[in-house]
């Protein structure tokens, strides 16, 4: 930040070069923070290993591979129904409107909190900086995760118009360019949506609730245009002559988008001046804007919770009402280490609504596996597992103390007491959650008080293995330097380490189930798998007796 206030205020030098000079030391601060964010070495200050951030590299590759086998479809299906009639344009241009959604969809959820609510906002507006500087340069690794989902509509796009149509090496490189233009567009659009969401946490108390709230409807949105992808392909390939018709009419420079892609060279230049205009003008309003709308996120979180909430009662209540009011004041700890919780009530209500259609699929189960009725308590266990492993609270509650973790450290307080508030905040959002799907699904499915009593257990002690797991990795690996509090939660090498960890867990903890279960009772090997998450979390617990206060004293 030193070397940053030097070259902002920094004097001499022609009024350009300085504003380069600028531009330039943001954008690397933007990657340094990547760098130290994904360092797999303890001193998280200094720069780290490459070895995080190409895992994360490759999860969003594979994500976006994921998303282009549908789309290699898509492409497929609208080629044979436009390219024979020689409708390249309307081909082309549909696919990029999917690519785009696609890209924008993914990453509004982190606009927000990366464009415009970040620590170090208030402290860069502060410099001789242009707010549209810190703005465009912390915009730029969004760009590169949007371009990542525009490429899972595109490049699908270009393979079948190749193999359909034909395609020189020219015109390969046209539209490798039209890609990277593509994803300047979605990187606009996600960034508005992140401004939106901005702007209504800000005007509205509670922000954490209502970003939350708000958050969920797009989620909502998103998963509802995913479950309904195969009807919506349907009715772009019925309707894609006469869509792309109105689009041409109503929003004619999308045509030349389209136009760009097939190598008309006026379309090149008027495509490509369409997407340097959209986002130039959504640059320049976002930029206008984003001191204000800065300053409005700060008020509006100046009343989340610190670490000075020891008021007139026990150290434990204490602790734990600071737990809860911290979660709750957060949408992106809502969002990201409380949805399996909710989703785990979801089950429960769809188990009722859908008895009939659940018991029938069972039925016709039993009659070609006869013994899947006393797989049931194991595999409605595991379900659990798999939904308990979404809520990893502990794994950054104790980076998102961030730099006031000194005030908690100062305090007349154990810090065994703040760890053990932390693993009951965990209790607090999954115990719930267990209790309603175990007793709900127990009873629609007809299974024995024993077997209830066994799944209870069972997800207990997993709920108890994931909270002090995510808690040792925690204060292994801290990260108190975020610039937003999204890092510590789903960015960096912690969220994969707890989420994939535990999934790959489950599955084998599925695996061996479906082994064991012809010698022995499956609530015999909940029994056991209890048995071994309990002395598993009792190890770390020894560990944080001795090593965990030592760590957490030198943070």
């Amino acid at each position: 930040m030193t070397d940053l206030r030097i070259k902002a205020g920094a004097p001499g030098g022609s009024g350009l070069g300085r504003h380069t000079s600028m531009l330039g030391a943001l954008i690397r601060k933007q990657f340094m923070e990547l760098s130290t964010l994904y360092s797999f070495g303890k001193n998280r200050s200094k720069k780290g290993s490459t070895g995080g951030a190409v895992i994360t590299l490759i999860l969003y590759i594979f994500l976006a591979v994921s998303i282009g086998s549908s789309m290699l479809i898509m492409a497929h299906s609208l080629g044979e129904e436009l390219l024979g009639k020689g409708e390249d344009w309307k081909y082309f241009l549909l696919l990029d409107i999917a690519g785009a959604a696609i890209a924008m969809l993914i990453t509004m959820f982190s606009a927000d909190l990366t464009l415009f609510r970040a620590k170090d906002n208030e402290i860069l507006l502060s410099m001789p900086i242009p707010p549209g500087y810190i703005l465009l340069a912390r915009m730029v690794p969004l760009y590169f995760i949007a371009l990542i989902f525009t490429a899972s509509s595109v490049i699908p796009a270009i393979v079948v118009y190749k193999a359909m149509a034909g395609m020189s090496f020219g015109l390969v490189l046209l539209n490798v360019l039209m890609l990277f233009a593509l994803g300047i567009l979605a990187l606009g659009l996600s960034s508005v949506l992140g401004w939106f969401v901005s702007l209504i946490s800000a005007r509205l108390k509670g922000k954490g609730i209502v970003s939350t709230i708000v958050s969920l409807v797009f989620l909502g949105t998103y998963f509802f245009i995913y479950f309904q992808f195969s009807k919506f392909s349907q009715a772009l390939l019925e309707r894609s002559s006469a869509m792309a018709d109105t689009i041409h009419k109503v929003l004619p420079p999308l045509y030349f988008i389209g136009k760009a892609h097939t190598g008309d060279p006026l379309g090149v230049v008027l495509g490509l001046l369409t997407i340097a205009v959209i986002f130039g003008i959504i640059y320049f309003v976002l930029s206008r804007s984003f001191r204000s709308v800065v300053i409005s996120s700060s008020k509006a979180s100046s009343s989340k919770v610190g670490s000075s909430v020891l008021k007139a009662m026990s150290q434990p209540q204490a602790l734990l009402h600071k737990e809860i009011r911290r979660f709750l004041s957060s949408s992106s700890y809502m969002m990201n280490c409380g949805l399996g919780s909710f989703f785990m009530v979801i089950a429960a209500v769809a188990a009722v609504i859908k008895r009939k259609a659940l018991l029938g699929f069972l039925d016709a189960a039993n009659g070609v596996f006869p013994e899947v009725n006393n797989y049931l308590p194991g595999i409605l266990t595991i379900l659990i597992f798999g939904l308990v492993s979404t809520c990893y609270y502990t794994m950054p509650s104790i980076s998102l103390e961030g730099k006031s973790i000194w005030i908690l450290q100062s305090l007349p307080v154990d810090p065994m007491k703040v760890f053990i508030s932390k693993i009951k905040m965990e209790y607090v959002l999954c115990a719930p959650g267990i209790l309603i799907l175990a007793t709900v699904s127990v009873i629609v499915l007809k299974m024995s008080v024993i077997s209830w009593a066994a799944v209870i257990l069972a997800s207990l002690a997993y709920t108890t293995f994931t909270a002090f797991f995510g808690l040792w990795i925690n204060l292994l690996r801290p990260n108190l330097e975020w610039t937003n509090e999204a890092y510590p939660i789903k960015q960096g090498l912690n969220p994969l380490i707890c989420l994939f960890g535990e999934w790959l867990l489950t599955l084998v903890l599925g695996g061996i189930l479906f082994f064991v279960g012809f010698l022995i009772p499956v609530e015999a090997y909940l029994l056991v798998v209890s048995l071994i998450l309990f002395v598993v979390s009792y190890i770390v617990y020894r560990w944080l007796l001795t090593g965990g206060r030592a760590r957490f004293a030198a943070l």
